[in-house]
């Protein structure tokens, strides 16, 4: 017994030793956050170029109802179906942008503009938003800088649905309240916001999530481009209902 003991005592000494070490290495593979600068050397810098400024403004007359969103990121507008796949997504769509987003009133994305200058996207990156995009239902135009779009051509990307009518109140609906809303006793109508970003640690200020898009498309109204503009063409997904009149029956008060 005593002739064992120097040798257990050794290997548990050894033992330590390399769990030692283990934890040493590890802690070196990893990464330290760098200390924040002292002077921080940065200088403010406009949005638009001068061809995207001129694309925002005929944007803005083209298209006086709707929103124009400048660099707006693919995930701020798409979402994975699996939430096992958000890094993986997260990691593909992260750096990728549109220059310019139509939106409605309610911020649904209608179409996306991109301008092909010099520095313009990689055949894989192209590839990427073209199919994102696709399966977003959103549609897709991509126009050089020396050959903008004219305003008649912007109004032809986004359907007209009846002008003020159409913005006007809605009928009450008969169907239950759409998923990922919650109906308050007082009447309020929450939205519940049931992201995946946020439980992935991924862009927390984003909604990349899991929730129900509509299906149903609408026909397509735009017409022939003039030579140099490329447009991608995917059905137009059901614009979201910007407000609803009900109109709740007062019983009959008995004297």
């Amino acid at each position: 017994m005593q002739q064992t003991l120097p040798w257990v005592l050794a290997s548990i000494s050894l033992a330590l030793l390399v769990a030692a070490a283990v934890l040493w290495l590890l802690q070196q593979r990893r990464p330290r956050s760098r200390p924040l600068p002292t002077e921080w050397t940065l200088t403010a810098r406009p949005v638009f170029s001068s061809d995207e400024r001129r694309v925002y403004r005929q944007l803005r007359e083209a298209l006086p109802h709707h929103i124009v969103l400048s660099k707006l990121p693919l995930v701020r507008f798409s979402q994975p179906t699996d939430p096992s796949e958000v890094r993986f997504w997260y990691q593909l769509l992260g750096s990728l942008n549109v220059t310019f987003a139509i939106c409605s009133a309610n911020g649904r994305v209608l179409a996306a503009i991109d301008l092909d200058n010099e520095r313009g996207d990689s055949r894989r990156a192209m590839q990427i938003k073209q199919s994102v995009l696709a399966a977003c239902r959103v549609r897709y135009l991509r126009c050089p800088v020396d050959h903008l779009p004219s305003v008649a051509e912007l109004q032809l990307m986004v359907p007209q649905t009846g002008g003020a009518a159409a913005r006007g109140p809605h009928p009450a609906p008969t169907a239950p309240p759409p998923r990922g809303f919650m109906v308050h006793p007082g009447g309020s109508r929450r939205r519940e916001r049931t992201t995946l970003w946020q439980d992935s640690g991924f862009m927390q200020d984003s909604f990349f999530g899991v929730e129900g898009r509509g299906s149903d498309g609408m026909p397509s109204t735009f017409g022939n481009l003039r030579p140099g503009l490329s447009m991608r063409e995917v059905p137009d997904a059901p614009d979201d209902v910007g407000g609803v009149v009900v109109d709740t029956p007062v019983a009959p008060v008995r004297h």
